[in-house]
This record gives C-alpha cells, sequence and structure tokens, in this order.
C-alpha cells in the first residue's frame, strides 16, 4: 500500500510554491518557465536595490566631504552629480537644472585645459582662481581625473576641489613679513649713515649761515640746502622708524582716546570737501606705543583723504571691540580683538596695485609727492604690536584698512571681572 503511494506521489509532483492567483490553485514545479521567470525578477529586483543603497551610502558619505566633488560626462562635460558643497559654493546643479555644463559656471582657460587632458586619459593636479555664485573669487587646488570603462575609453571625469584661499592668504602675508623684516635691517644700517652724513651738511651750513650777513646772496642758497636737509633728515627718520621693532615704550593706554585726538588733528590738516565721520567705542586700552598708533591713524587718514581729491568724500574711523567667533572680512576671529577700521570713498585700487601697497618705496603718487614708506611703517607697527592688517577696495568704490589688534590678556580679563561685579 506504502508502495503504491509512492508511485502516485512520483507521477503527481507535490507543488513547490502554491499560489492562489485571482483564487484559484496552481501548482508550479522547478521546470517552470514562469517559476525561473520570477526568480530571474526577483534577482533583478534585489540587485537593484543592493545598488540603490550602495549608491545612496556613497552620495551620503561624499556630502560629508569638505570639498567640492564632481561627475562630469567626458564627451561634453555635462554635470552628472555634484556633491553638497559644490552646491553650496557654485549653486544647485540638481535634475531641475538639466545637466549644466561644468565651464559654464566659470571662467578662465584653466579648468578647460584639465578638462581637454583628462579627456586624453591623463590626470591634472593644479590650482585655479574661480568666482563663486555670490561673486566671492576663491584659490581653489584640484584634481581632475579620468573614469574608463572595462574597454579603457574614458566614460566620466571626476572633479575634486579644495579651497585654499586662506592657506594662500597665510602664506602671502608670511613672505611680506619676511620680506619687511629683510628689509627693515638694511634700511636700518643704511639711515644710521645716512643720518650722518646729513648731519655733517646741516651743521656745516648752519656754521656758514653764522658767518655771513643776512643780506649776502650765498643766504638763499643756504636756506635751500637747510631745507633738502631737513626733507632729508624726516625721510631718514621714516626708514628708522620703519625697522625699529623696539617694544621698550609699550604700556597700557587708551586706544579711543588716542584715536580722539588723531581726528582733532585731521580736522585741522584735511581739506574742506572732506568730510570726517568717527565712531568710537569708549574705553577700549591695548598695550602697546601710543606714539607708534598715533602715526597709523595719521598716516591712513591723509592717505584715504589723498584717495579722494579733486573731488572729496567721506572718510569714516570706527573704533570697537569684538568677541570671538565674529566674521571681519573674509575671516573668523579665533579670539577677542580690539578692530580699528578706517574707510574712504575716494577712487579705491585694483588688485595688482593691493598686491604691493605694503612694499617699501612702491607709491601710485606723483614724483616727490610721496616716499612710498607710509604704508609699509603702518603694516610694520600692526604686525610689532600683534595684530594683522586687511585691506578691502575696488576701483572707484574706495578702500577700507581694518586693523585687528589683541586685547592684552590682563586687561580683558579685568573688564571682563568688572562687568562680573557689576552685575
Amino acid at each position: 500500500m506504502v508502495a503504491n503511494r509512492s508511485c502516485l506521489a512520483s507521477r503527481h509532483p507535490i507543488p513547490l510554491h502554491p499560489s492562489r492567483p485571482f483564487g484559484q490553485w496552481k501548482d508550479t514545479s522547478l521546470n517552470d518557465s514562469t517559476y525561473r521567470e520570477t526568480l530571474a525578477v526577483v534577482k533583478e529586483t534585489s540587485e537593484k536595490r543592493q545598488l540603490q543603497e550602495t549608491s545612496k551610502r556613497l552620495a551620503t558619505a561624499l556630502d560629508q566631504v569638505m570639498e567640492v566633488i564632481a561627475i562630469l560626462n567626458a564627451r561634453d562635460g555635462a554635470i552628472l552629480y555634484s556633491n553638497t558643497v559644490f552646491s553650496q559654493i557654485f549653486g544647485a546643479t540638481g535634475p531641475g537644472d538639466s545637466s549644466p555644463k561644468f565651464l559654464e559656471l566659470f571662467e578662465g582657460q584653466v579648468l578647460a585645459t584639465a578638462l581637454e587632458q583628462a579627456r586624453a586619459g591623463q590626470a591634472w593636479t593644479g590650482r585655479s582662481s574661480l568666482k563663486t555664485q555670490a561673486g566671492k573669487r576663491l584659490t581653489f587646488e584640484g584634481t581632475v581625473s579620468p573614469v574608463r570603462t572595462l574597454e579603457g575609453v574614458v566614460e566620466s571625469l571626476v572633479v575634486r576641489l579644495r579651497d585654499i584661499t586662506l592657506e594662500v592668504e597665510k602664506d602671502r602675508h608670511l613672505r611680506q613679513a619676511q620680506k619687511m623684516d629683510a628689509l627693515g635691517a638694511l634700511a636700518g644700517g643704511m639711515a644710521h649713515g645716512f643720518n650722518n652724513l646729513i648731519s655733517a651738511i646741516l651743521n656745516a651750513a648752519e656754521l656758514i649761515e653764522m658767518q655771513i650777513e643776512p643780506e649776502n646772496p650765498i643766504q638763499k642758497k643756504l636756506e635751500v640746502i637747510l631745507r633738502a636737509g631737513d626733507r632729508a633728515r624726516e625721510l631718514s627718520a621714516e626708514i628708522l622708524n620703519f625697522s625699529r621693532r623696539s617694544d621698550d615704550t609699550w604700556g597700557p593706554f587708551d586706544l579711543a582716546s588716542l584715536a580722539e585726538e588723531v581726528i582733532r588733528l585731521l580736522q585741522t590738516t584735511l581739506p574742506r570737501n572732506v568730510e570726517l565721520r568717527s565712531d568710537l567705542t569708549k574705553g577700549i586700552r591695548i598695550l602697546g606705543d601710543p606714539s607708534q598708533l598715533h602715526q597709523v591713524i595719521m598716516n591712513l587718514g591723509i592717505n584715504g583723504s589723498q584717495a579722494m581729491q579733486p573731488k572729496g568724500g567721506v572718510l569714516s574711523i570706527q573704533l570697537k571691540q569684538v568677541e570671538a567667533g565674529r566674521r571681519v572680512g573674509d575671516q573668523p576671529l579665533p579670539e577677542p580683538c580690539v578692530l580699528l577700521t578706517i574707510e574712504d570713498t575716494g577712487c579705491g585700487m585694483d588688485p595688482q596695485t593691493l598686491e604691493r601697497i605694503f612694499e617699501p618705496f612702491f607709491t601710485t603718487k606723483e614724483v616727490g609727492h610721496g616716499t612710498g614708506l607710509g604704508l609699509s611703517v603702518v603694516y610694520g607697527i600692526v604686525q610689532s604690536h600683534g595684530g594683522s592688517l586687511q585691506v578691502a577696495s575696488e576701483p572707484g568704490k574706495g578702500s577700507a584698512f581694518m586693523i585687528r589688534l589683541p586685547v592684552h590678556e590682563d586687561l580683558h580679563q579685568g573688564t571682563k571681572s568688572r562687568a562680573s561685579d557689576l552685575a
């Protein structure tokens, strides 16, 4: 009886996966083509799901990278993918933008050359200055790498860009400081010898002046010598001040009171077509040399006035204390500081001039109207006080000199303690 049942089972196989489409039962065997197709569909669906999950994880990871990442079509440069940092800096490039071309977002030939090199199968590495969607120009270091198919054909390009604007700025400031130190040492030695020669010339001229009558024709020639000697002595003093880096005369002083003193002096010396405005926070005290900071404010004020001639304009002097974390210009402040801003509405400066304004003996003034040492001295004084100097300027839009000076630790803590006592 059991054997008969076995025979019946072999002639009528038991369904592996009974199903009931539309309310009816259907038998399915391993040899059924529909079953094989179902397995293929399930396998394909599973692979697609795994691929989608992998792509999602990869996209999430790339969005966490603090660099610009983009994948381009090698044929026409269309953006196939871009991470969040790319969108934040250069604007959104989602599906709604109908795959914009990479080079349509930028100016210049550097990236065009980079893409051509990558299309040819060779990776590119270099730097490029690019304008963001906010209109700000940043410096990037990056690579453009080709992605090949199994047949070796370049199918797409991977672009990676890292913002190195702050690094370039720091490097420029370091080179400028090294240059100023070297020139300062050289200028100091020359100025001492120059000053000795001037003293000898002036002493001789004064002795001759004492020995002749006032009506003597030589008297006028001696006056010319004395005037030229006095001017040379002033120039020698400027050079010595540029080379001097001593803090022997430092002490705590009220910077706001000093600024008010300079403003009163400027009001009596500036042309009438220059309007002087000030906004000074009272009671700001720093550690430094008052005479040197007096020279800084005076020099920048006179320069701003001259930049507004002949039309005139507005010269603004602001002084305030800024807490850590605030942004001044393009940079966040890591610690509290004193911010002194001197701004004019004059002719402004182009990028080429901005690169050289702190170089000794560089001037845009006519011959005989400037020595080119004023801003060099200002830069040296600010650096010697542990501060930094940032300039913002555009042709026709004036200039703003932003001086950041450190808050002396004891003074800053004293201010905080007094505030807590009052509270």
